[in-house]
């Protein structure tokens, strides 16, 4: 805790809710309807039950647009919500250095409570790519009581709801430096009482698992021959044991979730990984890298899991892919989505439908999907495809909309943005 620059006082915060599509699929025990609570929302795969939500705005002309409040510094993380929350990471001074966790009151944008905290020294941040990440890259999550945020310094935090600092961990100091082409964008995600975090870097990556109330580690999987990737894990109870599936290196490892140790482990995946697989029972979706295949995987099957179909070599580098019912959905980084059906993998479509994008698209009875240029796209995926809108924000956006409780929460370049009635 020494290393806490402190916070000020507890204002206003902001959540995104979600709800889970279908009962089949995992979800969060204790999320209420219309919470988004960690990256990718409660079932993990950038869905919703939720439906209704807005499909026409235009942020330079303030139509649609509930309310817009300014970020204190840079990052791509993603919002969450939950509750009447709304939370999100940022990063400014020198290096970006400067840790800050914020919270908005979800029905007007006024700021709940900012805590601020000092990083572990670490290399500048990547800058190639505008808009400027800083150290936020990673989404943060929200349990019942606690905040867990992760920052490219390599430090891992845990907050009560009221931004007040529970624990706080510098992996950089205990396991070394974190040594990654374009940064950490892997989110830590929360597993019954486990904090999850998957650490993919030149030397020495790992998976870490750690107590959420007291921030000990429970276990630490080492993960030989993975190299630089971004992807985050998911949970899954596969043939009747929770496991932590990650991508990456050319490869997918599932890990019980109890004790770390391998359960299932299949080849074929391009070497750099970014994009979060999505789990259908015991059916893996796992985009693996750019310009790579897109595989359906059955784990039930493991040690040796089995491959349902592979996709011809059309991945892409960052954005994560949906499911939609029947049909696997996957955009890539130039503005082109492809639509397999997902129980065979034929290709039914591929269109381009906007800009280059880093973000990943999230559905509630519609697919939203938001380009660089702060254009979200609105469209039904089917045998063929059905856009129904074309909605500009007016600044640049790197990281991923959240939908909850019938708003829509997009971070951009300089401001958190709410879009709704």
């Amino acid at each position: 805790m020494n290393r806490l620059a402190l916070l000020t006082p507890p204002l206003l915060l902001l959540l995104l809710p979600f709800v889970p599509r279908m009962p089949s699929w995992p979800v969060w025990p204790g999320v209420s309807a219309g919470d988004w609570p960690q990256w990718r929302g409660a079932n993990a795969d950038g869905t919703t039950s939720e439906t209704d939500f807005p499909t026409q705005w235009d942020g330079s002309r303030k139509i649609g647009i509930r309310w817009k409040v300014e970020l204190p510094g840079a990052g791509n993380s993603s919002p969450v919500v939950r509750d009447d929350d709304v939370i999100v990471t940022a990063t400014s001074g020198r290096d970006h250095s400067e840790l800050h966790v914020l919270c908005y009151d979800r029905h007007t944008g006024q700021l709940r409570w900012r805590t601020n905290l000092s990083g572990s020294p670490a290399d500048p941040p990547f800058r190639l790519f505008p808009p400027e990440r800083g150290h936020a890259a990673s989404t943060a999550v929200i349990t019942p009581k606690a905040v867990v945020a992760f920052f490219g310094t390599g430090d891992l935090i845990c907050l009560d709801r009221d931004g007040k600092p529970l624990w706080m961990r510098s992996l950089t100091k205990e396991f070394g430096p974190i040594r990654n082409d374009y940064g950490i964008a892997s989110s830590p995600i929360v597993a019954e009482d486990t904090v999850l975090m998957q650490i993919d870097h030149l030397e020495g990556s790992y998976l870490l698992a750690a107590d959420l109330a007291t921030g000990q580690t429970r276990w630490k999987a080492d993960r030989p021959g993975i190299y630089d990737n971004w992807s985050t894990p998911v949970v899954a109870t596969i043939r009747g044991s929770k496991q932590v599936i990650c991508l990456g290196t050319k490869t997918l490892i599932a890990y019980d979730l109890k004790t770390g140790q391998i359960t299932a482990q299949s080849g074929g995946l391009e070497r750099l990984c970014s994009p979060t697989p999505i789990v259908r029972g015991s059916v893996v979706y796992a985009v693996s890298g750019p310009n790579g295949a897109n595989w359906a995987i059955d784990l039930s099957t493991s040690p040796k899991p089995k491959i349902l179909w592979q996709s011809k070599k059309t991945g892409p580098f960052i954005p994560s892919a949906v499911v939609v019912g029947e049909y696997l959905v996957v955009p890539d980084d130039q503005g082109l989505v492809t639509c397999y059906e997902r129980a065979t993998g034929k290709e039914l479509w591929r269109e381009r439908v906007g800009g280059r994008g880093r973000s990943s698209p999230v559905v509630g009875d519609r697919v939203y999907w938001t380009s660089l240029d702060g254009t979200t796209v609105v469209f039904r995926p089917g045998a063929e495809i059905e856009i129904l809108a074309k909605n500009k924000l007016g600044e640049d956006v790197a990281a991923s909309p959240a939908l909850a409780h019938g708003a829509i929460f997009i971070r951009g370049d300089k401001h958190l943005w709410c879009i709704g009635r």
